[in-house]
């Protein structure tokens, strides 16, 4: 990416993301024009990050697959492949410079737009913890998809064969996946399983802004959009289950991570013009460290965020109450009637005279 055409691609991206920023805030304000509260500037805040967030990630997305398709296929096509492949370099040496090369000038387009997305913290709504998970997510979905590129420039020899590949699998992973949840749970008639959106891009980073979204936000628990961040609906109140289970964003992260790996051994085999599959000790021993690893996060991904509720939900039980003494009834005394009124005797009449 050496000349004027880097700079071109880099103006345009931060012109793109700053003019859907002033459409968002110009949007959001209007509507809540007519309903002023004290939340409006920190709503303002949560859609400008949200709108960023999911801007930069597809525009990263349909960037980085292109940068990395022609890295090993481009030198087969110029016949300069031989000259590299006869020099003391290693094939993982080669490999390695030709991805860092091309997922240099992604990692640039990423943190050049931190300035931008800064600008939300002016209005509130949104943590710093919340910015770098995003930041985190957009880091990882970036170098994943370079590998995916490099892994089909060094399977296929042709770019226009891995350019098409790569993007199909970025079709298939960011669309198929949303459709499969979305049709799975129409002919179940059910909640699909969440795991079908691991690999989802937009899903993870839709579930990093669902923990930054309160209940009843864009994705917050209730809204449309909270079946794209794996249904977040994590709270339990029945004792023994997981009060809080792993948002969708941690599996995302820890597959990409080992697909990244993955894809990167496997293409530093092809690139070898001979023994392409033989491994040493040292392959070997990297192997092993590999599954390893994979174990570890595997159980770890498998534990819940926080402990069994412990007795939440269920109306705590009343303290004992010691039984009441014994009641002591005396008998009654009886109280004589009053004694009947003395009756008068009537007078006699007088005689007038």
């Amino acid at each position: 990416m050496r000349g004027g055409r880097a700079f071109a691609i880099l103006t345009a991206f931060l012109l793109v993301l700053s003019l859907v920023s002033y459409g968002l805030y110009r949007v959001v304000a209007a509507s809540m024009a007519y309903n002023p509260t004290g939340l409006m500037s920190a709503v303002i805040g949560q859609v400008l990050f949200a709108g960023l967030a999911f801007l930069e990630l597809l525009l990263v997305l349909f960037i980085t697959p292109a940068l990395t398709a022609g890295t090993i296929s481009g030198e087969r096509e110029n016949l300069t492949y031989e000259m590299l492949v006869a020099t003391p370099l290693k094939p993982r040496t080669i490999l390695w410079g030709k991805l860092l090369s091309a997922l240099s000038y992604v990692l640039l387009l990423i943190f050049a737009a931190v300035p931008l997305a800064s600008l939300v913290f002016i209005f509130g709504g949104v943590a710093p913890m919340d910015a770098l998970k995003a930041l985190l997510m957009l880091a990882v979905t970036a170098v994943t998809f370079g590998v995916v590129g490099l892994f089909f420039s060094a399977l296929t020899g042709r770019t226009a064969r891995a350019t098409v590949l790569s993007y199909s699998v970025l079709l298939l992973l960011s669309i198929g996946t949303l459709f499969l949840f979305v049709t799975w749970g129409i002919v179940q008639n059910d909640v699909p399983p969440r795991a079908i959106l691991f690999l989802n891009p937009f899903s993870g980073m839709a579930s990093v802004l669902a923990e930054a979204t309160p209940m009843g936000g864009a994705f917050g628990i209730g809204s449309p959009f909270s079946a794209l961040a794996g249904d977040l609906r994590a709270f339990s109140g029945r004792p023994g289950i997981p009060s809080v289970i792993r948002p969708t964003w941690h599996f995302t992260l820890a597959l990409y991570l080992a697909l990244s790996v993955t894809l990167y051994l496997v293409s530093t085999q092809l690139v070898k013009p001979i023994r392409r599959w033989r491994i040493g000790r040292l392959g070997a021993a990297v192997v092993i460290v590999l599954l390893l690893l994979f174990g570890l996060g595997g159980w770890a991904l498998s534990r819940p965020v926080a402990g069994p509720v412990e007795g939440f939900g269920v109306p705590t039980p009343a303290p004992l109450i010691a039984p009441p003494a014994p009641m002591i009834i005396e008998r009654a005394v009886p109280i004589p009637y009053p004694p009947p009124p003395t009756e008068v005797p009537p007078t006699l009449p007088v005689d007038a005279p």
